[in-house]
Parts: C-alpha cells; sequence; structure tokens
C-alpha cells in the first residue's frame, strides 16, 4: 500500500472509467488485493486530505502529529472500504467522510480537544440555565439572546465531550477553568465569527462527501479562489451538468439544515 507521504503528496488523483470500475475495485480490495487498494487510495487522495485538514481546521489537538494523523487517515479509508455495502451505497464516496472523521475522532479526541470561544460558551450555558437545563426550550430561547438555534445545537454538539448537562458550571468563573483548560481555540476573533464557523460546520454536515467537495472547490474553501464548475467536474470525474447539480442539491440541503429559506 502507498505510504502516508505519497497518497498526502500525490497532484493528481486516479479516476475510474464508471461506477461499476470503482465497484469492482472495491469488491478485489475487500478480497485483499493490494492493486485495487491502492487505485481506491488514489482516486480518493482528495477526501483523505481533506479529512485531515478539516480535523485540523475544526479544533483537533495541537499535539497530534501530522504523520500520526495521515496515518490514521489511511486506516479509516481501509476501514470505509470494509464498510461499503454494494446494495446500499453506489459509490464509496457515500461513506468515506463519516468513517474517516469517526476514525480521526475516536483516535485522537480528548476532553480538551475541542473548544468554543469563552464568549459564546458564556451565553450558551446561559441560556440552559434560563430554561433550567431543558435543551429544547433553551434552543427555543437562543434567538432572544443573540444566538441561532442552529448555532446552539452545534455548541451543545462540541461540549458533549468535555462536561455533561447535569454538571454544568454553575458560574462564569468555572466556565472558564478545566473545560476550556489546554485546548486550542476553535476560532479566533469575536463570538460572531465563531458562530459563523460553527455555522459553516453545520452546513457542510447536512452534506455528502461528493456534496461537500463540490461545495469547497466551488466557493473558495480548498483554493484561495472559487474553482469554476467545468474544472471541478474534471478534478472529479464529472460533467458540468452533473458539478452543478450536485452543487445545487448541497445548498438546498444547507439551507434546510440552516433553516434559510
Amino acid at each position: 500500500m502507498h505510504n502516508a507521504t505519497e497518497i498526502f503528496n500525490a497532484t493528481a488523483e486516479l479516476r475510474f472509467e464508471s461506477v461499476e470500475a470503482e465497484r469492482e475495485a472495491i469488491a478485489a480490495a475487500k478480497q485483499g488485493d493490494n492493486a485495487a487498494m491502492e487505485s481506491l487510495l488514489r482516486a480518493y487522495a482528495f477526501a483523505i486530505k481533506s479529512a485531515v485538514s478539516r480535523f485540523r481546521a475544526e479544533g483537533a489537538s495541537a499535539t497530534a502529529d501530522e504523520e500520526d494523523l495521515r496515518s490514521s487517515a489511511l486506516l479509516g479509508f481501509v476501514e470505509a472500504v470494509n464498510t461499503f455495502d454494494p446494495d446500499k451505497h453506489e459509490r464509496l464516496a457515500a461513506v468515506v467522510k463519516n468513517v474517516l472523521a469517526r476514525t480521526l475522532r475516536e483516535e485522537y479526541m480528548t476532553p480538551t480537544a475541542f473548544s468554543v470561544p469563552d464568549r459564546t460558551l458564556t451565553r450558551f450555558y446561559g441560556i440552559l440555565r434560563k430554561a433550567e437545563g431543558n435543551v429544547y426550550e433553551a434552543a427555543a430561547l437562543a434567538p432572544q439572546f443573540d444566538m441561532s438555534r442552529e448555532t446552539f445545537f452545534a455548541v451543545l454538539s462540541a461540549v458533549r465531550n468535555v462536561d455533561t448537562l447535569d454538571g454544568a458550571p454553575n458560574s462564569d468563573d468555572e466556565l472558564h477553568g478545566d473545560l476550556t483548560a489546554s485546548a486550542r481555540p476553535l476560532w479566533d476573533g469575536a463570538a460572531s465569527d465563531a458562530e459563523d464557523a460553527i455555522l459553516i460546520a453545520t452546513a457542510f454536515e447536512a452534506v455528502n462527501d461528493l456534496e461537500e467537495e463540490v461545495c469547497r472547490l466551488a466557493y473558495g474553501f480548498t483554493e484561495y479562489e472559487p474553482v469554476p464548475d467545468a474544472e471541478i467536474g474534471h478534478r472529479l470525474g464529472l460533467s458540468r451538468q452533473k458539478t452543478q447539480r450536485t452543487r445545487s442539491s448541497a445548498l438546498g440541503k444547507m439551507r434546510q439544515a440552516l433553516a434559510v429559506a
């Protein structure tokens, strides 16, 4: 199998000629065909690299070694191949993102691997106390305190790994204690910037791997400048029309996830 350096330094991806060709490679890889597994690794090199970059950007522990992260991502990819169910999934893209994300979280997430900016966290617990600990009532109250429902649930998800609702701090001083000690902030800047970042993460969670790749390229999340549909199609092995349909589908899912009309 290719080592991590070869996969992460690759400048071009292999493209399967058809869905059937990819599915045949998956079946062969499951049977121990190393050449088939290498072909899949090259075909999904961008997705693997993106998983590591996303994990870093979303607040992975700063102590995690880059080579270790890459090696874990490759092992996660092998797990994704073995997870693929031809009766449920058309392409490997249907499972890659979630399996890679789970693998990295399980390997490197510690109670302090993620943190939310102090101002946002203070506001979150303040809202929760107003609702006497009822999560759903708190989410309904959140807009009254300049926090959207989506942001409230995103922060709730982020803090579940470091605290329980029953053990929520009772004072602002406690909020800045063990919960954020030794943690690297997810974002710098004001709380509003942090909440924007949370909403972006929430939006991307609503789409599948292919839709995420298309949108990250189309809207400049991956490179400094947005990539035209024709170029995206060339890179991902899609027609221009398929690229446009994929982008439109993704935007619809994102709007629904963020409750945007």
